[in-house]
């Protein structure tokens, strides 16, 4: 046993080559500066972070990551606080604050200058920060500052920058500024806080582990203080992204329960399952039909076969389907999408278009339904100009909203189908990626079918 704890002691001795103190006191003090190189770097980080997230280039935003300087700042904070100089503090915390409004400022005034106004799904990436965020944080944070404290300079810290993206986050807020979404504001501050706190908190850990000399004298009551505030800090912190990795799980359990009940129950396709929504407070799974009408009888059944699920076993099952006096017809629906499949397959384009204009005669016959026709050209044409910037493969789409009549007679859109057409075949990450665009973009449930047609010379 002794052998073995003498092993992993010379495994894991974090003092063999260790640094002089001296020298990591140096490192910490030039890359909390905020003057001079720093500044320039952090402005140009800020707009460069700002165009990745708005193009959806993970690649710029990651070059954003490796030259952003406010890890050098956070690291400072750890080490004002582990060597207990107050005035260090201070300095480090009001150096922070100042970085941290200038990079939401200054995206702000691009986001609000750049034509591109779409949230990119990097942008929707950084919204809802869970406890794994945390973890990454943490191990991150151990990372950095370990790097930082050796003899010899490695390739820990770009890595570490990489991890914990502290710039992308706060150019997120910028965008949630430019475009008054709390979501976007409050969600990516907060990521940019889990990072922020606990890089700051292993960065005190650590130097306090190779016993970094403090600067004045401490006594062992203020460090218990010390100690237990900061874990009451770090529990406050944790506790939000818990419940939202909580929240994750419950959804992503809930879908796929929810995705392999329709893949059972509507195998033939008729009815059709163009959209679903889960309404957990009043306990029930909306489904939008297109196709033949289901009885109140087969409705039943449906809601039995629905509560052998673990996640929906005191769920109701409330069936949508569209009729000709409140929206548009789920034929006409169908009809289009049939027409655009087809044409895949060698129906010539007059054909398409001749196909449409009647089925916008058919519409005109109901204001209501040529509204809603004509706010969905505007939104395809919407979604045409900006998805390729999003989605290179990406070549064009045909669709409708979904809608229904309630009791009071009021139209309520319910979903939206759509074909979209790319010219590659999408990855399941990129397939995620478009169905999580397309719902905040529509701002409704999406269903899409994804057809290829390759470019020929």
């Amino acid at each position: 046993m002794n052998t073995l704890k003498t092993v992993a002691a010379n495994i894991f001795d974090l003092e063999k080559d260790r640094a002089p103190l001296e020298e990591i006191a140096e490192r910490i003090y030039s890359g909390g500066t905020l003057k001079g190189t720093n500044m320039c770097i952090l402005i140009l980080a800020i707009f460069i972070a700002s165009i990745g997230l708005n193009m959806n280039s993970t690649a710029v935003i990651i070059g954003a990551m490796l030259i952003s300087p406010l890890m050098g700042v956070i690291m400072s904070l750890g080490y004002g606080m582990a060597t207990y100089d107050s005035a260090y503090v201070r300095e480090s915390f009001l150096k922070l604050v100042f970085q941290v409004s200038l990079s939401v400022l200054t995206s702000a005034v691009y986001f609000t200058l750049s034509p591109i106004d779409t949230a990119s799904t990097e942008l929707l990436a950084r919204t809802e920060p869970t406890i794994w965020d945390v973890l990454i944080a943490i191990f991150g944070g151990l990372a950095g500052i370990i790097g930082s404290t050796r003899i010899e300079k490695s390739n820990v810290i770009p890595g570490v920058a990489i991890a914990t993206a502290l710039m992308p986050p706060l150019c997120t807020a910028g965008y949630g500024l430019a475009t008054y979404s709390p979501k976007f504001f409050f969600g990516a501050l907060y990521l940019f806080f889990i990072n922020s706190f606990f890089i700051c908190l292993t960065t005190f850990i650590v130097l306090k582990f190779i016993k970094i000399p403090a600067k004045t004298y401490v006594s062992e009551q203020v460090f218990r203080r010390q100690r237990w505030l900061l874990s009451l800090l770090g529990v406050l912190i944790i506790l939000p992204s818990m419940y939202m990795a909580y929240q994750s799980i419950r959804n992503n359990l809930e879908h796929a329960q929810v995705k392999a009940y329709i893949e059972s129950n509507f195998q033939q396709g008729n009815p059709q399952v163009v959209a679903f929504h889960l309404n957990p407070q009043e306990k029930k799974l909306d489904l939008t039909l297109i196709g033949r009408t289901v009885t109140d009888e087969e409705q039943a059944e449906l809601e039995k076969k629905l509560q052998t699920y673990s996640h929906f076993a005191d769920w109701n099952l409330h069936i949508i389907q569209n009729d000709l006096s409140g929206t548009v017809r789920a034929e006409d629906v169908q009809n289009l999408i049939n027409t655009q499949w087809n044409a895949a397959g060698g129906a010539s384009l007059a054909k398409a278009q001749e196909d449409l204009r009647k089925y916008k005669e058919l519409s005109m016959r109901y204001s209501p339904a040529y509204q809603r026709f004509e706010a969905d050209q505007k939104l395809l044409a919407s979604i045409r100009e900006k998805a390729p910037i999003l989605f290179p493969s990406f070549t064009g789409v045909e669709g409708a909203t979904v809608a229904t009549e309630n009791k009071d007679g009021q139209i309520i859109p319910t979903g939206f189908l759509a074909v979209i057409t790319c010219k590659s075949p999408l990855t399941e990450d990129e397939q995620a990626r478009l169905q999580k665009w397309l719902n905040a973009e529509t701002e409704l449930p999406v269903s899409f079918i994804l057809r290829i047609t390759p470019e020929t010379d």
